[in-house]
């Protein structure tokens, strides 16, 4: 009986990954065809070779788990072995990168630009997100840790040489993923809520078709960078130098569409030929910041460390491209600037982030009290005041001055909700009044519902409202988090994690890690939620529908808190069926996301700023303010305490 019960589970589980899952999204992809009109290859060739080497890279990662580790697959039902060889070998994630590339390729096939644009983007963020919040950590408790180093893999921190393999390897996890983002804008083409970067005085600046020879050397220049590299520490830092530099540009350019006007002018040498060519292979968008400019000083950074004598030359050849990015009119001088200034957060962003880690662990040891007889303020209650006020306000002006008042009532909602959610899930007796993000979540849906019937409007628009503010509501809704030590991360080392040292922090009354460093979660979703919250605002700015809007926040949210949890160590968290019930919950996020983002006809979101709804927002922030940071610290009655004695 045990035998059959443990069969039917696995075959479950694998139809939910080959079946199941395949099929939800290609209903999501065919239900959002008419809301996502942006252009496909034509080149169906292309889509074919996608689709078949996806294919080919998933099964045979699958027949490989199969013969080599005599089981499948490597998490829920591990096999025997933990399988390094065949596809492996090769890569990490044989299966998932497959179907990833098997999902662009269908997409491409079929003719789908939902499915290229957005179905396969968002399920390749689900992968990573399934892997880093769930897979890594299951499979090392599993097979314990594994030190194997397929092909595709950072090297190793050393001072020896870097073997062949490594150099030819690093062209792979730099160069491809760098230029799959890169051009994924440029072939795009101009937005419609494009923003041009170029200054008025640029207007009147010749075209200097000699400087095209430092422009165009910038590709020489990096490709020979793995070649020049010296240890395998130092090929490490460049290809995460170069990762780091690719998502905060790709970042950047999804939110900030901007765009260069370039210079028209007529050529009259070969080089003057040769900018126009690069022009028509090229494009205006992906402009701020250059990653022209990023790539010359990455390059001239690691010359410089490999051939130290010629470390001057390397920086002023970094330069020379630098300036030929405006002299060939390839870009303005913001889009120089902003390449600069993005080259050196890439090289000082541990020490920006050290500078961030240890204000925030001021802030989570600062927690102060007042006294008024059997009243107590506690500062952290001006943060949740803040979050309240910041989301009526922003909701109300997306609602309008008719509208406003409804926004308020949804806000009762989420606190109510809030409040509810973590005594009926968490119910500690240490956690005397609580609140939980997921109830605010529901009872901000609910609130929505009720909200449109009370006033008769669209609630979609409600929902998107909602959603546009939500991701600054959690973001400052953190900074309480902090110094209540709340929503804390599991231990860690140093240099990443922070101390919570206050006797009244959680962290110390309930978890017993006082002075122990942790992962620091909250700041982990103070970035997911800011990032979410500026994709947000570039789809209202292109006008997408509310529901979608409400329905990618919901998918962006599920796939950060699910990564989010798994580095979150608090004790009163309960667990079904190997997750944590807060991941269980982000995975019912992103699907309800899904199905919103293809409802179709909500209408559109307008800023509408008014008076009421500051007013409003401040009487939200007052409430919100009583409600999280004063109490009756004597007092037995339910809800009387923030804390226990």
């Amino acid at each position: 009986m045990g035998k059959i019960k443990a069969l039917t589970a696995k075959v479950s589980y694998g139809l939910l990954f080959v079946a199941v899952i395949p099929f939800l999204l290609i209903l999501w992809a065919k239900y959002t065809s008419n809301i996502v009109k942006l252009p496909l290859p034509e080149n169906l060739l292309f889509g074919y070779i996608l689709l078949i080497a996806g294919v080919l890279i998933a099964f045979s990662g699958m027949w490989n788990l199969w013969r080599l580790g005599n089981g499948l697959p490597m998490n829920a039902f591990p096999p025997d072995q933990f399988v390094k060889k065949g596809i492996y070998a090769f890569t990490r994630h044989p299966i998932y990168s497959g179907a990833v590339l098997t999902s662009f390729g269908l997409s491409v096939v079929t003719r789908s630009a939902s499915g290229f644009w957005l179905v396969s983007p968002l399920f390749t963020l689900m992968i990573v997100a399934y892997v880093v919040g769930f897979e890594n950590e299951r499979t090392e408790i599993i097979f314990g840790e594994q030190n194997y180093k397929p092909f595709l893999s950072l090297p190793v921190t050393s001072n020896i040489s870097p073997l062949f393999t490594d150099r030819i390897s690093t062209y792979f996890l730099v160069f491809v993923p760098w230029l799959i983002v890169y051009e994924a804008f440029i072939f795009t083409g101009v937005p419609k809520d494009a923003i041009c970067s170029n200054l008025p005085f640029e207007e009147h600046l010749p075209v200097w078709e000699f400087s095209e020879v430092f422009y165009s050397f910038i590709y020489l220049f990096v490709l020979l960078v793995p070649l020049i590299i010296k240890t395998k520490e130092q090929l490490r830092r460049f290809i995460i130098d170069v990762w780091f530099a690719t998502i905060i540009t790709g970042i950047i350019y999804l939110s900030f569409p901007f765009i260069v006007r370039q210079r028209a002018f007529i050529p009259h040498s070969f080089l003057g030929h040769l900018i126009l060519l690069e022009r028509s292979m090229d494009g205006v968008t992906a402009a701020l910041p250059s990653f022209h400019v990023i790539w010359a000083f990455v390059a001239a950074r690691y010359f410089s460390i490999s051939i130290k004598r010629f470390k001057a030359i390397w920086y002023i050849l970094a330069i020379l491209i630098s300036a030929s990015c405006i002299t060939t009119a390839s870009h303005s001088l913001p889009d120089v600037v902003a390449g600069f200034c993005a080259f050196i957060i890439i090289i000082y962003r541990q020490q920006i982030w050290d500078y961030i880690r240890l204000q925030s662990e001021r802030l989570s040891n600062s927690w102060h009290e007042w006294r008024w007889g059997p009243v107590r303020i506690i500062n952290h209650g001006f943060y949740g005041g803040a979050a309240g006020f910041a989301g009526t306000l922003l909701a109300g002006f997306f609602l309008g001055h008719q509208y406003a008042i409804a926004g308020f009532i949804v806000m009762i909602f989420v606190i109510i909700g809030a409040g509810l959610w973590a005594q009926i899930i968490e119910g500690s007796s240490k956690l005397l009044r609580p609140y939980g993000y997921y109830g605010g979540l529901i009872g901000g849906i609910v609130g929505c519902a009720v909200a449109s019937l009370l006033f008769l409007i669209n609630i979609y628009t409600l929902l998107g409202s909602f959603a546009m503010a939500a991701p600054w509501i959690q973001s400052i809704g953190r900074l309480r988090c902090l110094v209540q030590g709340c929503c804390h991360g599991k231990p860690l080392n140093n240099n990443i994690g922070i101390r919570f040292t206050h006797p009244n922090s959680r962290v110390n009354k309930i978890s017993g890690l006082a002075g122990v460093p942790l992962h620091p979660t909250q700041l982990y979703s103070i970035g997911t939620n800011i990032i979410t919250g500026l994709i947000l605002v570039r789809l209202f700015n292109v006008g997408m529908s509310s529901s979608f809007i409400f329905g990618i926040y919901l998918v962006l949210n599920g796939s950060g808190r699910f990564v989010e949890e798994s580095f979150r160590g608090e004790a009163q968290t309960p667990y079904w069926a190997g997750m944590r019930i807060y991941q269980w919950i982000a995975i019912i996020n992103i699907l309800s996301g899904a199905f919103f983002s293809a409802i179709s006809n909500s209408g559109v979101l307008l800023f509408k700023p008014n008076i009421l709804s500051l007013f409003l927002a401040t009487g939200m922030g007052i409430l919100v303010t009583i409600a999280s940071g004063v109490d009756f610290p004597e007092s037995n009655r339910r809800y009387a305490r923030l804390t226990s004695n």
